[in-house]
């Protein structure tokens, strides 16, 4: 087996141990099961998990998560923490998209109660969440109101409706980033950005429905 060769660690996780004869300064963290990760073994997923990990003040891993794949720099479905002084700033590391994140919202329903409507469900999904390469959004902003949706973040949402307060505490910077300065958007990404809050996009972004069948960690889904 290579050195490069990702080795099974534990339930679905796999690791690359840091080579410096390669340059890799950290190991590589895949966590997938093994369908998942033979399929990143046919492009350059692990390859540029591998070049992740030389980079320049990097922390403790390079990782991909479940939903790796090929991306222009860095996998789609990588992850890496850069040291504050040491470390390097990609904002394209991975592409170039808007808040390109994952979120989980948990319901109180259960299969039994989601089964029977799942076709109206998926159905005014689509409806009302546009998505696809340049789509628009339903919401309609001026360039002042978008300042203060630069300023106030996720805030701005909750006063409209679009969320509660709960949701505030569950997002990094709770938010709203301090400082936050509008002026330093351009006018190109203001005007591409303007029109599109409140769509999905495409590519790798995407909202599905799942079920919870089996529970790895009881602590980390409290």
């Amino acid at each position: 087996m290579s050195s490069l060769t990702p080795k099974k660690i534990g339930n679905m996780r796999y690791q690359i141990d840091a080579d410096s004869s390669k340059g890799m300064k950290v190991p590589v963290t895949i966590f997938a099961d093994e369908k998942l990760l033979a399929k990143m073994m046919t492009d350059r997923t692990i390859q540029q998990a591998l070049n992740v990990s030389t980079l320049p003040g990097i922390q403790q891993h390079a990782i991909v998560l479940p939903d790796g794949h090929e991306g222009y720099g860095f996998p789609v479905g990588g992850i890496a923490a850069m040291d504050a002084e040491e470390g390097m700033i990609s904002p394209g590391g991975v592409g170039y998209d808007i808040n390109c994140g994952v979120r989980l919202i948990r319901t109180n329903l259960t299969e039994d109660d989601v089964r029977p409507k799942l076709k109206d469900l998926v159905l005014d999904l689509f409806k009302s969440i546009p998505s696809g390469v340049g789509s628009k959004g339903a919401i309609r902003l001026n360039h002042s109101e978008l300042d203060e949706v630069l300023v106030r973040g996720v805030n701005w949402t909750i006063d409209r409706g679009y969320g509660t307060s709960d949701d505030a505490d569950v997002c990094e910077e709770s938010g709203q980033m301090a400082n936050a300065d509008p002026n330093k958007v351009s006018d190109r990404a203001r005007k591409r950005g303007l029109p599109q809050l409140g769509s999905l996009g495409s590519g790798n972004h995407f909202v599905e429905v799942q079920k919870v069948a089996e529970i790895h960690d009881e602590e980390a889904a409290k």
